[in-house]
């Protein structure tokens, strides 16, 4: 029997004992599900959006992803970047479908789905609902008769599509799906969902629908006939109560000035931390919260004739390449995590229009230079680097307590071998991936002693775990 054969069956055997390679703690359930499930949005747009315009094209000198200028439809690029999720924490992806782009939509089933470690992510569906129609006069998309039927005609053929994909991120044993926009739904929405929520159920799934619901403003329901306009500051239970959470895409807003620059010196964080607090408050009984994080934004290299300002990824002056998004997570993600689903979504991993992306880049210094005329059009001065793995490692050391690898004599990663950590009577078990990595989150696990266990051959290392960076425990090679 081959290594590989060995870790399939041993897939499928933890698959019967736990959820998310991991067991119990000492028989709890309440203590195992403590562990963060840390989703990023994830585009297939690729290679045409590259050409679309890009901050980091625009440096000098350029930067590049360390994956290259890849195309979505093969898995090549799709593999690496499963590794990199895998290796340091992103446990799902949410992969953009949008309504009308069918050979777009395609590079998911081309490309992603056929990535050969699949098996170590979790996936789901981004609807983009914007494409539905959206009203840029009164920002809204209102559900008409022939909206609704392609709205659910749509949700439909993606539940027949991937609901039944093994790897197809559950929640509760539910499958997820992301809507873009909810926040914009006004007309016969409510019809909409409760249509495609009997469909689905007739056939055997109960969706579990995550709505980008949290703004600064937002469609407020009327009466019929009545124009959805002006939009309003206030949360609107009745469409939250259509959902079962609600998340945001991303918070930021090119009219808010006080938000602009670096988050030290900005609104931007306090901002959203009130606008979390003000949507969390209103949640109808049942619907859950998702806390979304960026690492920065720059949308200049894809749009400079609006003038957008940026949000620069450092957090204050001189401070270290990926601390905004380190400060992100103390400051609004883990403050506003709800407990029955320790989810957090991160836009994005490879968001690179808008340089949200936190995919490895090839290294390269800091530059604040540029392709304008005055070297500062893209950049607004702030620096950029070729940043490698950092985003990832800061994903890994806000959520993942312990994480390694497990090597042959040769050196070779081995999959689907267990490792424990336990701390007193606490104790999580999981199995390495395809490559051999494991980890170990934060939730069921302390600040403090730890043993962590090789069990194929009793092999035990101890230490500590710490809150500032995840304990890198490897053993063999």
């Amino acid at each position: 029997m081959t290594r590989f054969s060995k870790w399939l069956i041993g897939m499928a055997l933890l698959c019967l004992v736990v959820a998310c390679r991991r067991e119990g703690t000492d028989g709890s359930e309440a203590l195992a599900s403590a562990r963060y499930l840390v989703g990023a949005h994830y585009y297939v747009w690729f290679p045409s959006n590259f050409g679309s315009g890009m901050l980091r094209t625009r440096l000098v000198p350029p930067q590049e992803p360390m994956a290259g200028f890849y195309s979505s439809d093969t898995p090549a690029a799709a593999e690496e970047h499963i590794a990199w999720c895998s290796q340091y924490g992103v446990d799902f992806l949410t992969l953009d479908w949008w309504p009308g782009r069918p050979e777009q939509n395609e590079a998911i089933s081309t490309g992603f789905l056929k990535a050969r470690n699949i098996a170590d992510i979790q996936f789901c569906i981004f609807y983009e609902s914007w494409a539905l129609g959206f009203n840029p006069d009164y920002g809204c998309t209102e559900f008409t008769p022939e909206r609704r039927a392609q709205f659910v005609s749509d949700l439909l053929g993606l539940t027949e599509q991937f609901f039944d994909h093994p790897s197809y991120l559950r929640v509760q044993g539910r499958p997820v799906v992301l809507l873009y926009l909810t926040r914009t739904f006004t007309g016969d929405f409510a019809g909409a969902i409760a249509d495609y929520r009997a469909a689905a159920r007739a056939r055997g799934h109960d969706p579990y629908l995550i709505g980008d619901e949290i703004f600064w403003k937002v469609s407020p329901l009327v009466a019929e006939g009545k124009i959805p306009y002006p939009l309003t500051p206030q949360p609107q239970p009745e469409r939250m109560a259509c959902l079962d959470a609600i998340t945001a895409y991303n918070m930021y807003e090119n009219g808010n000035a006080p938000q602009r620059g670096y988050g030290s010196q900005s609104r931007f964080v306090v901002d959203v931390a009130a606008r979390y607090a003000l949507f969390r408050d209103a949640l109808p009984a049942g619907t859950d919260f998702v806390p979304s994080i960026i690492p920065g934004y720059n949308d200049r290299g894809v749009r400079p004739s609006v003038d957008h300002y940026a949000i620069p990824r450092a957090w204050a002056p001189g401070q270290g390449e990926g601390s905004f998004l380190e400060e992100s997570f103390d400051r609004l993600a883990f403050p506003y995590v709800d407990p029955d689903l320790n989810m957090i979504l991160i836009t994005s991993f490879n968001e690179w229009n808008e340089d949200t992306a936190i995919e490895p880049l090839k290294t390269a210094p800091p530059t604040a230079a540029d392709q304008s005329e005055y070297q500062d059009l893209y950049t607004q001065g702030y620096s950029y680097a070729g940043h490698g793995t950092r985003y990832l490692e800061v994903v890994r050391d806000k959520v993942v307590a312990v994480a390694g690898r497990v090597c042959d004599e040769a050196g070779t990663g081995c999959p689907g071998v267990a490792v424990t950590a336990r701390q007193e009577r606490r104790h999580v078990t999981v199995l390495t991936d395809s490559r051999g990595y494991y980890r170990i989150s934060r939730g069921p696990l302390l600040p403090g002693h730890c043993r962590v266990r090789l069990r194929r051959s009793g092999d035990v290392r101890v230490g500590s775990i710490t809150e500032a960076v995840t304990w890198v425990v490897d053993f063999g090679g």
